[in-house]
């Protein structure tokens, strides 16, 4: 029998330091691992938030774009039509079946393809008056702005590129910035169509894993098929420029398809085509999302007819594009930024790009008001080759030693941060939109309304309400229906031009160009009261001033009143009579509107085109 010896028992005391030190060096790894997380994630955030001062230059222009816009004096045109609309429907709960302003467009059917943009500048000037009205339109103008913003960002990656293609679309469309109207709302729309297109095409996606896998039919994102009809039976109700929407998306689908048959010779192809199915589709629910208005499809109808109204010819935003103008100039400077980045390009060009240029180039050619939309729509087929263009450039040496002598301007820091955010309190405590909040004068009539508005001719008016027709600038009439006194009877305005017969409107013309046969006129459409404008209506101005019967019982810098003179006339007997018929103006309860539509019978009735300012 053998004897082994059995293992001495180790000591708890001996075990017990190890153990706890290795749960002691456990809890610290973890712990240091938590702080080393919390720092990278303070790291992260505040590299995030940290800004350089490019951004803060970024920052500063729509600031500068803000308070533009919110400093801008209200316009004195249809912007008051709109108004006056918006409130009569909000008066009656419907909408208006003839126009209910001017006598002269009775029984005239009208279809209102911008009633609920209408309802909002009138709620607004109920809720905000005429500040109120410039505060929306800044917000629309830096709402606009900021998405077009984003969607060349999203193309291109480069927040300085995005910007300055921004700053192209304002410049093109200079000559229309400056008057709030529900086509702003329209705008607005377009733009937001614009960056579904660029979200829903895969070319426009820069980013490197996106790249490489650009190849993969991924579709469209899902809330694409949902965000378009919504948008479309919105904008439709806003404004009636839905219509270029629509064409927008209709030219990515015929693009799609085009490349298809050029590609494969087989024009059954394009209907198995996902790329071409899902743009179809998605034009079809814009086109659905339309009908959804109070009109149904006469909305649709009226919108593609309206602009072959002859009377539209005579406006000067119908007319077709003249190169020495203000839409002519940024048009000519657009075909060479175009040719300039189209020859210096490395990206391609697809057949939709084609037609979108074609569209839209022809659409300004036609009527030069289209400017509006043809420049965000040429800056989204653009903005990728600029910002190729940029990238080529950058890659200049002369250009490298640039960018390091103002490699300052792109370091990030907090503290820029911190001033951007001072910046965008100034902007507020100095613009006008802060005085509900913070207080302060309210903004001079002089300063709030644009120079040409007739103040002085509006305050006479209505102390002493005209009696009978008034013969006023068309430009006018939006504002003296809404300023002027209770029920003043205008012969035209902005937004019934297209409403007025034809024979009333070259009257019109006629009257306010100071032909001859003004006096004729003036009788046949009952007019007791003239109003002038003198920047525009020079020739009328004279004619009036030496009118026979008529008398000028107001006159400031910007306008005109004259009355017919009160007529006696005086027998052989020497016995005061009625004066005669013809000669009398007759209260509008008594204008016979089948006979005031008939043209004066004589020769130089016809008018010659007249520029009408819109």
């Amino acid at each position: 029998m053998s004897l082994t010896a059995a293992p001495a028992p180790v000591p708890v005391d001996a075990v017990e330091p190890s153990s706890a030190e290795g749960q002691r060096g456990e809890g610290a790894d973890a712990a240091d691992a938590n702080d080393a997380a919390t720092d990278e994630l303070r790291a992260n955030l505040r590299e995030r938030l940290a800004m350089s001062p490019l951004h803060l230059m970024l920052l500063a222009l729509g600031c500068v774009l803000f308070m533009y816009h919110n400093y801008m004096p209200l316009f004195h045109s249809d912007l008051w039509g709109h108004v006056a609309y918006g409130d009569w429907i909000l008066r009656h709960g419907r909408l208006p079946s003839e126009e209910p302003f001017v006598p002269l467009a009775a029984g005239v059917p009208v279809i209102d393809t911008a009633w609920l943009g209408q309802i909002v500048l009138a709620g607004t000037e109920r809720l905000g008056g005429p500040e109120g009205l410039g505060h929306l339109f800044a917000l629309t103008a830096l709402g606009t702005y900021l998405v077009l913003v984003g969607t060349f960002y999203h193309q291109t990656r480069r927040i300085g590129v995005a910007v300055l293609a921004a700053m192209v679309v304002l410049g093109i469309g200079w000559s229309r910035h400056a008057i709030l109207r529900p086509e702003c709302f329209g705008s607005l729309c377009f733009a937001l169509t614009i960056a579904v297109v660029a979200w829903a095409d895969v070319r426009s996606d820069r980013r490197a894993e996106r790249a490489a896998a650009s190849a993969i039919d991924r579709g469209f994102p899902w809330w694409v098929w949902l965000a378009v009809p919504v948008l479309f039976a919105l904008w439709a109700n806003l404004h009636g420029s839905f219509i270029v929407g629509v064409a927008l998306l209709a030219c990515y689908a015929a693009g799609r398809g085009w490349e298809v048959v050029w590609e494969t010779g087989d024009v059954l192809r394009v209907f198995r085509d996902r790329t071409f199915l899902r743009w179809t589709g998605v034009t079809e629910l814009a086109v659905a999302g339309t009908l959804v208005n109070p009109l149904g499809m006469d909305l649709l109808l009226q919108t593609v007819l309206f602009p072959s109204h002859p009377n539209l010819k005579d406006i000067v935003e119908w007319y077709p594009l003249k190169m020495v103008s203000l839409e002519g100039i940024p048009m000519a400077a657009s075909w060479v930024l175009t040719a300039f980045l189209l020859r210096h390009s490395r990206r391609r060009m697809t057949a939709a790009d084609v037609f979108v240029l074609l569209l839209f180039n022809t659409a300004v050619c036609l009527r030069v008001r289209m400017i509006a939309w043809y420049g965000p729509a040429m800056m989204l087929v653009l903005a990728p080759h600029l910002a190729d263009v940029c990238e080529q450039v950058a890659g200049w040496n002369a250009w490298s030693h640039f960018q390091e002598a103002f490699a300052v301007l792109r370091a990030r820091s907090f503290r820029i941060t911190l001033f951007a955010g001072l910046l965008l309190w100034l902007t507020f405590a100095f613009s006008p939109i802060s005085r509900p909040f913070l207080g302060g004068r309210a903004r001079a009539d002089d300063q709030l309304y644009s120079a040409d508005t007739p103040l002085g001719v509006t305050a006479y008016l209505r102390e002493h309400p005209p009696q009978g027709m008034v013969l006023a600038p068309q430009w006018w009439g939006d504002w003296l229906v809404w300023k002027g006194p209770p029920g003043i009877q205008v012969l035209v305005t902005t937004n019934s031009v297209h409403v007025v017969p034809n024979t009333v409107w070259k009257d019109y013309l006629a009257m306010a160009g100071g032909l001859a046969g003004l006096e004729r006129r003036l009788n046949h459409y009952r007019v007791n009261t003239i109003v002038v404008g003198k920047k525009l209506q020079q020739d009328l101005l004279r004619v009036v001033e030496q009118l026979a019967g008529w008398e000028v019982v107001y006159e400031d810098e910007v306008g005109l009143v004259a009355v017919r003179k009160p007529r006696t006339a005086v027998d052989d007997a020497g016995l005061a009579v009625d004066p005669s018929p013809t000669a009398t103006a007759e209260t509008p309860d008594a204008l016979d509107f089948s006979r005031a539509v008939e043209s004066p019978d004589a020769p130089d009735s016809q008018t010659p085109a007249s520029e009408v300012q819109p």
